[in-house]
């Protein structure tokens, strides 16, 4: 792992490299702590890496301002919500109630918990309750066959297919209006065909998925 700075407009800003065997191209990315990453491949030279960090200075700086705006926001199917915690004598357990883009969290020791342990707790019981089923459901509409599913918290990716047919979708989809999430659910049912993103692939979501750059750009307003 290297350790570089790069400054942007007079504010400095360090970022990470990290070179992976099995890496095939240089990828950046930001995490929700504000951390910029660079993975690449072994056989890439860091100076090159350097080079395509500064070509992507504006990105950098435009994401970093969209996590400022994103900071201490909670979102559930497309719209920003309130929580709101009540200390309760009555609940020992967790109680939530949402209504009109407010999700009130009642318990006896409300403050033991964190705002993010409780909204994502939520989100999860959400997550459970949708998912699973849309994929079934999605999953016979278009003739796909898959061996099982998973829901995680995710953090650099809002779903996957692997190779033995096992769907993995990120909770905070949950975040998304369903059109959003029914593109991410066809996008890895469409790698149950066709496991790359081949002009194959992208053929096949359009087909489907017509709409699927205007998805693409909603997902890319959040970080991860």
């Amino acid at each position: 792992m290297r350790e570089e700075e790069i400054e942007i407009n007079g504010n400095s800003f360090k970022y990470e490299m990290q070179k992976y065997s099995t890496s095939r191209n240089i990828k950046l990315r930001i995490n929700k702590d504000g951390k910029i990453k660079v993975s690449l491949p072994k056989y890439v030279p860091y100076l090159v890496a350097k080079k395509f960090v500064k070509n992507n200075s504006s990105w950098i700086e435009k994401k970093l301002d969209l996590l400022k705006f994103q900071k201490n926001k909670y979102y559930y199917l497309g719209n920003n919500i309130d929580l709101i915690k009540k200390e309760s004598i009555n609940n020992k357990r967790l109680k939530y109630i949402f209504k009109n883009d407010r999700l009130i969290v009642q318990k006896n020791s409300i403050n033991e918990f964190s705002d993010d342990e409780l909204f994502f707790g939520w989100l999860k019981i959400q997550a459970e309750n949708y998912i699973p089923h849309r994929v079934k459901e999605l999953a016979d509409k278009y003739k796909f066959q898959f061996k099982g599913l998973q829901l995680k918290n995710l953090t650099s990716r809002w779903g996957s297919c692997s190779s033995k047919k096992i769907l993995s979708f990120n909770v905070k989809l949950m975040y998304f209006n369903y059109d959003v999430i029914d593109y991410v659910i066809i996008h890895e049912l469409c790698h149950l065909k066709e496991m790359n993103h081949s002009a194959k692939f992208w053929k096949l979501v359009n087909s489907i998925v017509p709409e699927y750059n205007v998805y693409r750009k909603e997902l890319n307003k959040i970080i991860l």
